[in-house]
């Protein structure tokens, strides 16, 4: 029979109510633990920024009283909790792709805001965020064909001088792009290289169509802008700039790779179609040859198509990253503050690259946190799409010939161009951001960790 004295050692006798009260501290630690690791998941699922998930992680746990370090690899977080009094170190690692569902990553952020000012218990925030793991997704997966066409149509005539038709062929060959992705999913031997095949088919009909006077660059280039690596690449930048060395170094890789992999895709769908046909590899249409000159990322149709095309490309964009509709007004106007910033100052200022890529990403970073810090809602969703905007028109459709390769260029160069006028894109951007996150918040923030650029 158990008494209300035990011996746990022969040292110390325990009573009943420290046992009692060790048992709850061991369970609370444990839950808190618990907590920790969800919460890292949802962060790196929903599509936190990478440079700012050590940082948030670090906040909630010292608010929470737990001794615990996190390092974070692209995909993969280690999170080591320690314990003083037994002097031991438990370490999980934590595996998740990162995807973008701004709907339920605002629904994480506010979690966070209360866990931090103390306004939820450990057991309220546990079930909080199992009921967002458990949520449905915000919209059907057969939608994605449309977004991806949506997104290429309004892209092809904004930034790459396409015309209506050559929009039309890019969203036809967005949504073959999006049901090869379809398939790739289901088919893991598939998974490799259905990246390239799909960019020779892209290839292939865009270097057809061009007998028939349509431009081969807006086409192919504008098919796959929704799986440009310029996000990731600012992504990689804005890490390395943190100091977060390994992340930033293994992301910017994978992103010049990956540009390579796009333009040799696309290039030998290209080769392959003039092999076959003995056409000519450059398009003599005028308008194809003006629009590739021309110093704007609009030069083919009028600019009073802005008003129909940068809404529609928010619109793809908003149901890309899942957004809920109430949220498509507030992103809408940020990101198009950024955009016609940068288009003023292309079209009318004519300043330089630099002055391009810093001063539009410093007014989408100074809206965004502003925004957070009145409105105490996170505002993440709109800075993001507003690069969305900013990436293609700073490359435009010179970085895209570098991409793809033309007729001078030689074969072991062909993505060079392209990669690094992405590297100089996203310094620029990332700069811009910075700047803004030191005005508006120069000493950090005291509870609620930043959810921003």
């Amino acid at each position: 029979m158990d008494s209300l004295r035990t011996t746990a050692s022969q040292f110390e006798p325990i009573t009943l109510e420290e046992r009692v009260r060790i048992t709850f501290e061991i369970a609370n630690f444990l839950q808190k633990q618990d907590f920790m690791k969800k919460l890292a998941k949802g962060l790196m699922l929903y599509g936190c920024p990478a440079h700012r998930l050590e940082y948030a992680m670090r906040q909630v746990s010292t608010t929470l009283g737990v001794d615990a370090e996190y390092i974070y690899l692209p995909n993969i977080m280690l999170m080591s909790f320690f314990d003083a009094t037994t002097h031991t170190t438990e370490t999980h690692f934590l595996r998740s792709a990162q995807t973008f569902d701004m709907d339920n990553l605002a629904e994480i952020y506010r979690l966070e805001k209360l866990v931090s000012h103390g306004e939820v218990s450990v057991d309220e925030a546990l079930a909080f965020i199992d009921q967002i793991f458990s949520k449905p997704p915000m919209y059907p997966s057969w939608l994605n064909p449309w977004v991806y066409a949506l997104c290429s149509f309004s892209g092809c005539v904004m930034f790459f001088g396409g015309r209506w038709k050559e929009g039309g062929v890019a969203a036809a060959l967005a949504m073959v792009f999006a049901g090869y992705e379809v398939i790739s999913g289901r088919i893991s031997s598939f998974q490799p290289i259905w990246e390239i095949t799909v960019c020779i088919v892209i290839g292939i009909t865009a270097q057809g169509l061009v007998q028939h006077d349509f431009c081969f660059t807006p086409v192919a280039f504008s098919a796959i802008i929704v799986v440009l690596p310029g996000y990731g690449m600012a992504i990689a930048i804005q890490e390395l700039v943190s100091r977060q060395l390994v992340s930033g170094v293994v992301r910017m890789v994978y992103a010049i790779l990956y540009s390579f992999l796009l333009g040799y895709g696309v290039s030998m769908g290209s080769a392959l179609f003039q092999l076959i046909d003995g056409s000519p590899s450059e398009a003599s249409s005028g308008h194809c040859i003006d629009a590739a000159a021309s110093p704007t990322p609009m030069a083919s149709q009028s600019q009073w198509f802005n008003f129909l095309t940068v809404p529609l490309f928010a619109l793809g964009y908003c149901l890309f990253v899942r957004a809920k509709p109430h949220r498509w007004p507030t992103m809408t106007v940020v990101a198009t503050a950024g955009f016609v910033t940068n288009y003023a100052l292309h079209r009318w200022a004519h300043a330089p690259s630099q002055i391009l890529q810093v001063v539009p990403s410093f007014v989408l970073g100074m809206l965004g946190n502003l925004l957070t810090k009145f409105t105490n809602k996170m505002s993440f969703d709109a800075v993001l799409l507003g690069i969305f905007y900013l990436v293609p028109s700073s490359l435009g459709v010179k970085a895209a010939l570098g991409l793809f390769g033309n007729s001078s260029s030689e074969v072991g160069t062909q993505g060079a161009g392209f990669a690094l006028a992405m590297i100089e894109s996203s310094i620029g951007i990332t700069v811009g951001l910075f700047l803004a996150t030191l005005v508006v918040y120069p000493k950090g923030t005291q509870h609620t960790p930043l959810m921003t650029f």
